[in-house]
């Protein structure tokens, strides 16, 4: 394990980029151990009744879920700790490493924290227990209710010191969700659940929910108007622009285009649908399809020139490339009589989707240039919707493994499938925003 301390410090230190892709598959590589990382308890620098909202585990608390979460760490159990927090010192000196190392950590997270008022300030360290190093220092401050948003930054700076890529994890997920009666509702929370917003509240049906790439906007779904159609939402003002189908049909769904001024749409109409180029207003730039088969569940490659989408114009529902410059479409799929939900990672090499095999769904990615599927779920239960994490490195979905759906995350190579919700109704269709910016 003490060679992951070594890559550490040689990711850390400046390298040329063949030592780099070397040493960041000693730490990322499917099947590694997973690194031995402690942490600590927040010490109280500030008022000592202020942790009545228990910041000091709280924060600690959310830490150790995002490294969890992320599958390349191994939390030390915190019930194993030797030093009290609140006794004990957080930089170099003021506290014993042995007391870590003897536990098994090879790295360290302490730090502290002040409230005053409506305010938190927290200071964040990440230390090489084996070198007695500090590799991470960072100070941020907030309002007090988004205490578990700045553990989210700091294990993204972790993360990127491991890999040389922020995490993702100071991100939100949009999604589908009756938790609140029969109605679907749209609504938005972090990984963790926390900071949980109910975007949509009008007692109908509300689906399909995309993010712009400025994070502020959701394009979405709904019924609300008693015939289907698009709503682009701003999240900060709560102003809706509503897109128009012509000649009495609907719109079905839709997806942003990278840089947020376009919309790819489903547009069905008289039971036929096809795709069409809309912009941010809802006026139609152009048809895009004109096949008599179903056209839908579009979605955009990340350099905006391509379209991945399905359609049943080959008898069954199958994976299709339509290229928007020469208007030519491409088969991706080949393989599984019922392929559907597709999307583009951000790194352009590939496309997930869900499979039916038998009478379950599964998730499965394949190369952008087609090839052989790979099968990331089990069928045994069905696992649908699913949506990259703006790195590529992960995927969240739903499924319904626990008996409702709820949404799970794991890493692209299907690897530490973890659940994410439970809120006691059916949550689906997940949209993963981009970083935030705050």
């Amino acid at each position: 394990m003490k060679l992951l301390w070594l890559v550490l410090a040689l990711m850390v230190a400046p390298m040329s980029d063949c030592a780099w892709a070397q040493f960041k598959g000693e730490i990322v590589g499917s099947g590694g151990q997973k690194f031995p990382i402690a942490v600590s308890p927040l010490r109280n620098t500030g008022n000592a009744t202020a942790d009545a909202a228990r910041f000091s585990t709280g924060i600690a608390d959310s830490i150790v879920h995002d490294l969890e979460l992320s599958g390349w760490f191994r939390v030390i159990d915190r019930l194993s700790y030797i030093e009290s927090p609140q006794k004990s010192g957080i930089t170099l000196g003021t506290f014993d490493l042995k007391d870590w190392s003897t536990l098994g950590a090879e790295g360290l997270v302490k730090g502290g924290f002040s409230v005053q008022g409506d305010e938190i300030v927290v200071e964040l360290r990440l230390f090489d227990v084996f070198q007695g190093k500090e590799r991470i220092a960072k100070r941020y401050t907030g309002g007090v209710g988004q205490f578990r948003r700045i553990a989210h930054k700091f294990v993204d700076e972790i993360i990127n010191q491991f890999t040389g890529i922020p995490g993702v994890f100071n991100t939100q997920i949009a999604y589908v969700s009756n938790s609140g009666g029969r109605f679907k509702e749209i609504y938005l929370s972090h990984l963790d659940g926390s900071e949980k917003v109910q975007v949509t509240d009008n007692r109908t049906i509300n689906l399909s929910p995309s993010w712009d790439a400025g994070g502020k906007t959701i394009l979405y779904s709904s019924f609300k108007d008693r015939s289907q159609t698009l709503y682009l939402r701003d999240l900060g003002t709560g102003r809706e622009v509503r897109f128009n189908p012509p000649g009495g049909g609907r719109y079905l769904g839709g997806k942003l285009s990278p840089d947020g001024q376009l919309v790819v749409a489903t547009y069905e109409l008289a039971g036929n649908s096809n795709l069409y180029l809309l912009d941010r207003n809802g006026a139609v730039i152009k048809r895009l399809t004109s096949d008599p088969g179903i056209e839908v569940s579009p979605a955009w490659s990340p350099d905006g020139k391509q379209i991945v989408f399905v359609s049943d114009r080959s008898g069954a529902p199958q994976v299709f490339v339509l290229d928007l410059q020469s208007g030519k479409s491409r088969r991706v799929t080949y393989s599984g009589s019922y392929n559907t939900s597709p999307e583009w990672s951000p790194k352009g090499d590939r496309i997930v989707y869900t499979g039916r095999i038998g009478s379950k769904f599964a998730i499965f990615t394949i190369a952008a240039e087609g090839g052989e599927p790979r099968k990331l779920t089990a069928e045994a239960s069905d696992s649908e919707d699913p949506t990259w994490s703006p790195d590529g490195r992960f995927i969240a979905f739903s499924s319904n493994r626990a008996g409702r759906y709820h949404l799970y995350v794991m890493q692209a190579s299907g690897e530490n499938q973890r659940r994410l919700t439970g809120s006691g109704g059916d949550d689906t269709k997940p949209s993963w925003s981009l970083r935030l910016v705050d």
